[in-house]
């Protein structure tokens, strides 16, 4: 539910976009604007530019622009509310209160109550970590012996639950027991409903962030034994030797679905991958792998929580501007398996795969054994060399089959056509083809057609035979570009010109249809609106008006390098040139759709020759 458009303006109004940008990005003035490196991609020369004047701002390197709301929403990952809410906090602006459902509320209650004792957790586990008690002195130890320097552990606030029953419980002694369980931090005993325990004890520490920076639950890697310590241990073996641990002690224990975590919804070091601003980012299993992959400099690096990669991971991803991912999961069947099931979420978004299966790269089973044992540099080359995700599957199809016999290298090139029908990328797929035949011994040319049939390109049936070849059908051609800047400049014209609106609006020469449709058309209809209310907007204004980043964007490139008209026939022919473009433009199709009805022709030919002169 949004707020009303009232409240939005007054929050945008109130936070200046030079001041909110530069607390992210460095600018710097130049024409009349602010010019800095775009926060959204990585370039060497400033193209992220910044108009005080109008409120807004625009890259020309990857045309990602909007108001300061859009800016909030992209660099800190946030809805549209969220961002406002941002920006309200930041300017002790009072939000008004938003009717709520019953349930709504309870809901909102849980998660409130859940982020404000998980925030309570997290400084209760760090200080014990860094307490003098013998647990805390092994811990820290333990994390020094992995690589792990103090800075990164408190980087990512990493804590100790203390060895007891009920050491959280205590220094949370305000909340009740049941409270506590809610949010995951407790446990209702088995045979008495009325006892709790903490959940996690003697167990490392790991705060699961979200893209909010809120802590949403907890990892806990096992320490000592929670049924007492065995002799002739060291202490450090005692804590963390994984064989030692008793059988009922999983090694690691994750906070349990709540109000407001859910693992399937989190990935862990996102929120300080996504500072790195590459938008590659490598994807391991395990909490310490994430650790030591930072420590090593590969600070793009996030883990999935023991669950399967999905396709609210994958959201979460590109709303970090994730553009390609390194899947380096653990090298064992179970990760193998991991890696394949994350191919197809992947995939769908739009994300480019590469695979790393570092256990083919010596001993180590996951990248923490790996830099344990190799130099980092050694692992960027073969993050650099990791093959995609198509050249490891079909490295997977030759060793599953007897590349020596024939039955075995045709098996091999069906399964592989198949995976080749998949891409959509034509020089794609002959590149593989090519190595396809390469491998197999059998010819480019029947692989491709293999290849065809799957796709459906081709009939099933013998192609000797004389069925018709079945052709793809033939791709639409991009807009024209002098279409779109006419729709931008004409509907800058009718936002800052009210009786530009009122003249177009009156004499019904452009609907919402004609103009292209989506955000074009809301935009018109908003202009014509604003002249029969006698109301302007701001380009600010105009964009908080609307929730989505791409109609953000859209609205930006209508205000940047906008036309100015001097005079009020400027105006007019400026109106009259625009609407023309786009009107012919759309008649155009239409007499491409209707190339069999005479009538519809000749009606779509009058109107193009027969254009009214507009005058305001």
């Amino acid at each position: 539910m949004r707020y009303p458009e009232e409240t939005v303006q007054e929050v945008t109004a109130l936070n200046d976009i030079v001041n909110v940008v530069q607390s992210y990005v460095q600018l710097s003035p130049r024409s009349g604007n602010h010019f800095g490196l775009c926060p959204f991609h990585n370039e060497k020369s400033p193209s992220f530019s910044v108009n005080q004047s109008k409120q807004i701002f625009y890259c020309f390197g990857c045309n990602v622009g909007g108001s300061v709301i859009t800016f909030v929403m992209k660099i800190e990952n946030l809805d549209f509310v969220g961002a406002l809410k941002l920006l309200a906090d930041r300017v002790n602006y009072k939000l008004p209160e938003k009717e709520e459902t019953h349930q709504a509320k309870e809901q909102r209650a849980a998660r409130e109550l859940a982020t404000e004792l998980n925030k309570k957790a997290a400084r209760f586990f760090y200080d014990h970590l860094y307490s003098e008690a013998q647990d805390a002195i092994n811990a820290r130890t333990y994390l020094q012996e992995r690589g792990v320097s103090p800075a990164l552990a408190k980087r990512f606030g990493l804590g100790l639950s203390p060895n007891a029953w009920d050491g959280l419980m205590d220094n949370l002694a305000e909340y009740s027991p049941a409270q506590l369980a809610s949010a995951g931090l407790a446990t209702q005993n088995r045979n008495d409903a009325t006892r709790y325990y903490d959940r996690f004890r003697s167990r490392l520490m790991f705060p699961i962030i979200d893209q909010r920076n809120r802590v949403v639950g907890f990892g806990g890697r096992i320490m000592a034994s929670q049924d007492g310590e065995k002799q002739g241990q060291s202490a450090l073996a005692r804590a963390f030797r994984g064989d030692q641990l008793p059988r009922q002690e999983a090694k690691y224990v994750n906070t349990p679905e709540t109000a407001l975590f859910h693992k399937s919804d989190n990935l862990y070091g996102l929120n300080l991958a996504r500072k790195s601003r590459k938008t590659e980012l490598i994807i391991v299993e395990g909490y310490m792998d994430v650790l030591t992959m930072h420590q090593a400099g590969f600070t793009n690096t996030v883990g999935v929580l023991g669950t399967a990669l999905n396709d609210s991971h994958c959201r979460l991803l590109k709303n970090a501007g994730c553009t390609a991912v390194v899947l380096m999961l653990d090298g064992d069947e179970a990760g193998l398996r991991a890696t394949l099931r994350a191919i197809a979420p992947l995939t769908k978004a739009g994300i480019k795969i590469k695979v790393l299966n570092i256990s083919n790269h010596g001993t180590a089973k996951d990248p923490d054994e790996y830099l344990q044992k190799n130099s980092t540099r050694a692992l960027q080359e073969l993050i650099h060399a990791a093959p995609s995700h198509i050249a490891f599957q079909v490295s997977l199809f030759e060793d599953k089959h007897d590349m020596d016999s024939v039955d075995g290298r045709v098996a091999f090139t069906q399964e592989a056509a198949a995976l080749l029908a998949t891409l959509p990328s034509a020089i794609e797929t002959e590149a593989y083809t090519a190595e396809v035949a390469k491998t197999s011994g059998i010819s480019q040319s029947a692989i491709a057609m293999e290849v065809a049939k799957q796709k459906g390109i081709l009939p099933s049936a013998n192609v000797g035979n004389n069925a018709p070849i079945m052709r793809p059908r033939r791709r639409i051609q991009q807009e024209n570009i002098g279409v779109k800047k006419a729709r931008e400049a004409l509907l800058h014209l009718l936002f800052t010109n009210p009786k530009a609106a009122s003249a177009l609006q009156n004499s019904g020469y452009i609907n919402e249809a004609q103009i292209g449709g989506g955000i074009y058309a809301e935009l018109l209809r908003l202009a014509y609106k604003n002249a029969t209310d006698g109301k302007q907007m701001s380009a600010s204004d105009i964009i908080a008006h609307f929730e989505g980043e791409l109609d953000h964007g859209a609205i930006t490139e209508i205000y940047i390098d906008s036309a100015q008209y001097e005079s009020r026939q400027a105006t007019e022919k400026a109106l009259n040139e625009t609407a023309f473009i786009i009107k012919r433009a759309w008649a155009l199709n239409e007499m491409e759709n209707a190339k069999n009805d005479q009538q519809t022709l000749q009606n779509l030919g009058f109107m193009v020759r027969n254009i009214p002169a507009l005058s305001i």
